[in-house]
């Protein structure tokens, strides 16, 4: 599993991370987001090239894709 940024109109890998974390990544990517303000910052987690899931401001709320 993968968290990714998106910086600059391209997604970037942030972090490898195993699936069993996935809560945790979730939160703390969020509180991310949370914390940059208004900046238009999204990120997503991705198993392999597969989108599982997304969240983006201002609610930084994750989606499932």
């Amino acid at each position: 599993m993968k968290l990714q940024s998106k910086d600059s109109g391209a997604w970037r890998n942030v972090l490898v991370f195993d699936a069993a974390r996935t809560a945790a990544v979730e939160d703390a990517a969020a509180a991310l987001l949370r914390a940059a303000g208004g900046i238009g910052t999204a990120m997503r987690i991705c198993d392999g090239d597969l989108v599982l899931a997304y969240c983006e401001q201002p609610t930084c709320v994750w989606r499932a894709k």
